[in-house]
């Protein structure tokens, strides 16, 4: 199979056999797994990209609710799917979910396409992705490696290689595909991944529950606390942002991001980047002129941290005189309560909380 992990024909069946034995004596109860629809198993896998299952399942539950049905979905506005993804993060994810869906309706007449080069030109259809949904919708053999299989699959070749190089994951990727069922290659797709998410955990393995732990490099070696190794990520990009709450006459000045870049189509407040050394010092924020706006008040430092951006930020409350006929703002003045039918990101969210405890005490 690979020069460094070797199993006969019998032993690969005996290892197939035995982890989905223990899959469908332990597997946990989600609601996609209860039958095999393309629809329920395409928004978990979208949804649990970079995601949990704790942190994704209630998010699964609000879309399956919501959008029971892909033309529910492929119909609904951008903005409604945004709102129901606020708090998930990585919103591009919502925004090809919601594209994809009205892809599927139009061109394949509201259907999952079973062939693995056309789902992979579906937005924010990838390779993991496109052998997650067509293997447990389809029976396709397809093997899908994600952390949690990468990381059994290190394991069980003691492969100290740092997982980040491509040449790494073609390997483990290589090893997968000679693993999979070919008869239950759905089922072996997820016990692979339950697996690694209950067993083969990155930090205290259970290796004595592991059903597996007997064809294990790592384990028998004594090396699963150092396999795998993950080289540092590159630095994020430091930023440092004054996030203003502008009120004027009752009513809180939102704004949407232009239709590119990280957070496209979100709402969020007015933002004005400053220096770390500015950030830092409340008494220099104090002398930055709002043109007639009054400062209020001043938070402490926040933090958000994006895939490739460490934010630090201070909301301003800013009360400002009333509207004049040539003082027009890009964006919406609403009411406090009118902000909760909008898409607002995470770092602004925290914003608004602030806010509502600064103006409630």
């Amino acid at each position: 199979m690979n020069e460094r992990f070797m199993l006969s024909a019998p032993q690969t069946g005996r290892f197939r056999r035995k982890l989905l034995e223990w899959f469908r004596a332990n597997k946990r109860s989600l609601p996609w797994r209860k039958q095999k629809d393309w629809y329920p198993i395409y928004l978990a896998e979208i949804i649990l990209q970079q995601t949990t299952v704790e942190q994704g399942l209630p998010y699964y539950k609000a879309f399956i609710g919501r959008f029971p049905a892909i033309d529910d979905l492929a119909g609904a506005s951008q903005q409604d799917v945004l709102k129901l993804w606020q708090g998930l993060g990585y919103y591009a994810r919502a925004r090809n979910m919601h594209k994809a869906a009205g892809i599927l309706v139009r061109e394949y007449h509201g259907r999952f396409p079973r062939d693995y080069e056309q789902a992979l030109k579906l937005p924010g259809i990838g390779p993991y992705t496109a052998a997650a949904i067509l293997s447990q919708a389809y029976n396709r053999v397809l093997a899908v490696v994600d952390g949690n299989v990468s990381r059994v699959i290190t394991r069980l070749l003691a492969l100290e290689d740092d997982i980040r190089r491509t040449d790494t994951q073609k390997r483990i990727q290589h090893v997968a595909d000679l693993l999979i069922s070919r008869k239950y290659p759905g089922d072996f797709n997820e016990a692979m991944m339950e697996l690694g998410a209950l067993v083969c955990t990155p930090r205290a393995p259970r290796c004595g529950a592991c059903p597996i732990r007997f064809y294990c490099r790592a384990r028998a070696q004594g090396k699963t606390a150092h396999i795998p190794y993950k080289s540092p990520p590159s630095p994020k990009l430091k930023q440092y942002h004054l996030v203003m709450i502008r009120e004027r006459d009752s009513r809180l000045l939102l704004q949407q991001r232009s239709e590119d870049g990280l957070l496209a189509g979100m709402w969020g407040f007015p933002v004005r980047a400053v220096s770390e050394k500015e950030l830092k010092n409340p008494e220099e924020l104090k002398e930055i002129a709002f043109k007639r706006a009054l400062l209020k008040k001043i938070s402490s430092p926040m933090r958000h941290v994006y895939s490739h951006i460490d934010l630090k930020y201070r909301v301003l409350w800013l009360r400002e005189p009333k509207e004049s006929a040539r003082d027009k703002e890009k964006g919406c003045w609403l009411q406090r309560h009118e902000l909760e039918s909008y898409p607002i990101h995470k770092a602004h969210l925290k914003a608004l909380e602030w806010f509502d405890k600064q103006s409630t005490s």
